[in-house]
């Protein structure tokens, strides 16, 4: 593989708490450098670049002169640390590394790793095993999940519906669009999805009638169906909310709105859709559902089946124009707003009532 084929990753392993996804069987083809023991975040969960024992991997190919483009353009940008050279070794892709782990660190870390768990990628092609690159001078970071994160959304949809009838459909609204804008969230729609695509395949069936199909409406909240708030009118009746829980959850709920919407995600470009002619949809970052074991996280389970028989769509790519420090320095600005909104989400679970079992288990550090 030529060129500097997945330059780094950093790669977490997800708890059990997680929904495992499919994974790729195909071995990888890149030589490997464990990262040394110092520099890895806790054991087994860090699902993005932290300072702190994350079981973690750096990879790269014999040409490095776009590692060292990027490190010297990153560090005439103050985006690397001085400091980090000296603990690099003066090794490029160890410097790219450490300034990843801090840059993620930086922009919300500690709260990401709680709930998400997520490869975070820099690489000059967007499919692993392929020899389709991207254009010369372009280095691309790719945000993937490992496993998908879970929210149980029941017990807070029951409190905020004794507060207002729209409550709970405007949280969930807001909470999943503004996930949505930089990650995949799979949720009841996904799951609308599925169940009418299963319905096509059985209609060409002899017997049609014998098969079941998971009862989405069924287990959705008839709240779901108000219409919901704008977020001027949610941020209006938060400052007369006199439920401290909920006015708590909603302000947080705000919060990362806010975050979510002071980025762009990057436009797919045509080299980008070459490269992923053929792939199937992202893998999803977060399952959201009313309760354990429903239909959603029935068709969620079913789909997970065979979500990598085809390579997926990445969740978020970040194109690095080399050449261009503007184009460098927005890219790192783009990963900051998408860690920063995980991290937001990740604080909003910790206060949804239901959900302490979603926190990413970590054995004990030596």
């Amino acid at each position: 593989m030529s060129g500097t084929a997945n330059v780094l990753s950093t790669l977490g392993e997800g708890g059990r708490a997680m929904f495992p996804l499919a994974r790729r069987e195909a071995p990888r083809a890149t030589w490997r450098l464990p990262a040394a023991s110092q520099l890895m975040a806790p054991l087994c969960e860090l699902v993005l670049p932290f300072l702190e024992k994350v079981p973690t991997e750096q990879r790269f190919a014999a040409d490095d002169r776009e590692v060292i483009a990027l490190a010297e353009a990153l560090a005439t940008l103050d985006i690397a640390a001085v400091e980090d050279w000296k603990k690099s070794g003066r090794d490029a892709a160890k410097y790219l590394f450490l300034t990843l782990q801090r840059w993620v660190r930086d922009h919300g870390g500690a709260s990401i790793q709680r709930r998400f768990d997520l490869d975070l990628t820099l690489s000059d092609r967007l499919v692993d095993y392929s020899n389709e690159r991207g254009p010369e001078g372009t280095l691309y970071l790719i945000l993937d999940p490992d496993s998908a994160a879970f929210v149980l959304l029941n017990p807070t949809i029951e409190l905020l519906g004794s507060v207002h009838p729209r409550l709970a459909a405007t949280f969930f609204k807001h909470f999943a669009g503004s996930l949505n804008r930089w990650v995949r969230v799979y949720d009841y729609h996904d799951a609308e999805e599925r169940v009418d695509m299963l319905r096509e395949w059985y209609e060409g069936e002899e017997n049609p009638e014998q098969y079941e199909v998971p009862d989405i409406a069924g287990c959705t909240p008839q709240c779901f169906k108000e219409q919901s708030l704008s977020l001027r009118g949610l941020k209006d009746l938060n400052q007369g909310m006199r439920n401290k829980e909920v006015r708590v959850l909603v302000s947080s709920l705000l919060e990362l709105c806010s975050i979510s919407r002071q980025g762009k995600r990057p436009e797919f470009t045509d080299d980008m859709g070459e490269q992923l002619m053929d792939s199937n949809p992202p893998l999803p970052c977060l399952l959201a559902a009313f309760s354990s074991g429903d239909a959603v996280v029935g068709c969620f389970d079913d789909e997970a089946q065979t979500a990598m028989e085809t390579t997926p769509h990445p969740n978020l790519i970040i194109p690095l124009q080399l050449s261009d420090p503007s184009s460098v320095r927005q890219g790192f600005r783009t990963l900051a707003v998408a860690c920063e909104t995980l991290a937001a989400a990740s604080r909003l679970i910790d206060l949804m009532p239901g959900n302490d079992d979603g926190v990413i288990t970590r054995e004990e550090q030596s």
